[in-house]
């Protein structure tokens, strides 16, 4: 299987480099990624400068690429340049340092990459460990999707639709698809330096739906859930078509 393999933590990271250490032993993988930092920057691609890259050694993989761009920005350099006269088979963004469950969705650069995939019509899914500070867990997170990989890529998806899967901070206990859920944090903005502010925040709660990726992360579960493009809210729409007077 020819597998791209990005993220937002930047091409040094060590989920990236345990996902492709792990997938390359079966696989053709192509690694393109940010050359540098690039979390919570969502969906995001540079279209008002030009995209500077810089071939690696590719160190076991079909090619090893750092990009000054977005998540985003190296799948579509991947499916529009550099593998257009072969495209993957399957987009994997991660291993995420840390969670992308429930609201932290919207903001992800790791799930805007998968998503990107998606929309370009490639199989994509995103990965992460949940709590960076278990450090198994980037190998535990790639050992579960490299042996768990036809299963995955087998499911049919709906256009536009990528795989959210979340590794949780201990050894898991069980898979659970599931919904994304909702989580809030006290947001705040801290004075760091003249005309200079700083956001920071903890988690507000727990999420009351036991059903959710959010609820079932913190039982230990592996979360595997399905998210898309498609922003619309069809119940609402057939209402106003019914209500609102035209």
């Amino acid at each position: 299987m020819r597998i791209l393999i990005t993220n937002d933590d930047g091409i040094n990271s060590v989920g990236l480099r345990t996902a492709a250490d792990t997938l390359c032993v079966k696989h053709d993988v192509y690694v393109i990624a940010p050359e540098s930092q690039r979390s919570a920057t969502g969906h995001g691609i540079s279209v008002h400068s030009p995209l500077r890259y810089r071939k690696l050694d590719s160190g076991g993989c079909r090619l090893r690429i750092a990009v000054d761009g977005t998540p985003a920005d190296c799948v579509k350099l991947a499916a529009l340049y550099f593998m257009k006269n072969g495209l993957p088979d399957l987009v994997i963004s991660g291993i995420n340092e840390g969670s992308n469950v429930g609201s932290d969705v919207i903001y992800s650069g790791t799930v805007s990459a998968a998503l990107e995939g998606a929309y370009m019509g490639i199989r994509s899914m995103a990965v992460s460990n949940s709590d960076r500070s278990f450090t198994d867990g980037y190998a535990l997170a790639a050992k579960f999707i490299a042996e768990n990989l036809d299963a995955l890529t087998a499911v049919r998806m709906p256009d536009y639709t990528a795989l959210n899967i979340n590794y949780p901070a201990c050894k898991h206990t069980g898979v659970s698809v599931v919904p994304v859920g909702k989580n809030r944090y006290s947001d705040m903005f801290a004075e760091v330096g003249e005309n200079m502010l700083k956001i920071s925040g903890e988690p507000l709660g727990e999420e009351t739906d036991n059903n959710t990726d959010v609820s079932q992360i913190a039982r230990g579960h592996i979360t595997v859930s399905p998210v898309t493009l498609d922003m619309n809210d069809y119940a609402l729409l057939a209402r106003l078509k019914e209500e609102f007077p035209l």
